[in-house]
């Protein structure tokens, strides 16, 4: 379904035209002083060229962290007033207060989002573990940092995995988790999955979706918070410009310099069709917001058959 949202002013549609257009350069910024690094000061020169993978993935770390770091965050800090959000940000608070049981936050990257779990009440007692799959390690420490300020010590457990299934598990098992079922197959896993902008990057969308899918328990529900394809024109309210705009970001190297991103992934169809072998989903609640924009989005949850 689409939620209507209040009619943006001019400036609201030309930034949310050029938005991609405003952190492109940030970190193209980024990996040109990674590659500036590695050629003159690690004297690698090659690197950018037999390694760019991990060329880009440090580039991309430190990007990340600057843009999702306020500077002047401390390790005091309360959770954000939730009041003062906009914007994207402000679908997620309302949402991650329905996570329960045990919880699969994927690619959480610094762990922006963090508070909001750590601001459920008694606290945060629908939680019994937390496990964020990060493959990125280079934001793991800011993420451990965002634990620990959070009082989430020993409940938030950082997993160095990327969303593949196989990888995914085998990190799993390595930190304690039961991962096969009693006849020595993958089994049901969580209560909860978390998907914040990160399901635009994973290599196989359609498969992962399904693969996450597979670890999810009976009842359980998939929360996402993701930016998709402009649905022009197939959804009313979509826009022609915002789909042309995307178009040009990505022929500019979007998806090379900002981790594999895609401006132009049809992530709800691939949510949606993830259950199809059981009948479907038993109830979806997903929201399109923004469709004026270069950057839509879907927020919601999808809650699986008992």
């Amino acid at each position: 379904m689409t939620e209507p949202d209040a009619p943006p002013t001019f400036q609201d549609r030309i930034l949310g035209l050029i938005q991609p257009g405003i952190l492109l350069p940030w970190a193209l910024k980024h990996y040109a002083i990674v590659v500036y690094e590695t050629i003159f000061y690690r004297r690698q020169p090659l690197a950018p060229l037999l390694r760019s993978k991990e060329i880009r993935d440090e580039a991309f770390s430190r990007f990340w962290v600057e843009f999702s770091v306020p500077p002047n965050e401390d390790d005091t800090q309360a959770v954000p007033d939730i009041s003062t959000l906009t914007g994207s940000a402000a679908l997620i608070p309302p949402l991650l207060a329905k996570a329960r049981g045990v919880v699969l936050d994927m690619g959480p990257g610094t762990g922006s989002q963090m508070p909001y779990f750590a601001a459920q009440p008694s606290p945060n007692n629908n939680i019994s573990a937390i496990y964020g799959a990060e493959p990125c390690v280079g934001l793991h420490a800011e993420l451990r940092r965002r634990a620990t300020i959070n009082g989430l010590d020993g409940k938030y457990h950082i997993v160095p995995a990327s969303a593949e299934k196989a990888e995914l598990l085998s990190a799993l098992q390595k930190q304690g988790v039961q991962t096969d079922n009693a006849g020595g197959e993958p089994g049901q896993i969580f209560d909860t999955i978390v998907c914040i902008r990160v399901l635009c990057s994973v290599p196989n969308p359609e498969r992962t979706i399904a693969d996450l899918y597979s670890l999810l328990r009976s009842g359980g529900q998939i929360i996402v918070v993701e930016h998709v394809v402009n649905p022009f024109p197939w959804q009313k309210g979509a826009s022609a410009i915002a789909r042309v705009s995307q178009l040009l970001f990505t022929l500019l190297g979007w998806s090379y310099f900002v981790g594999d991103c895609r401006l132009d992934r049809d992530t709800m169809s691939y949510l949606c069709k993830a259950a199809d072998q059981d009948g479907g989903w038993g109830k979806v609640e997903l929201e399109q917001r923004f469709l004026w924009s270069a950057m839509p989005y879907i927020a919601g949850t999808l809650t699986k058959r008992l």
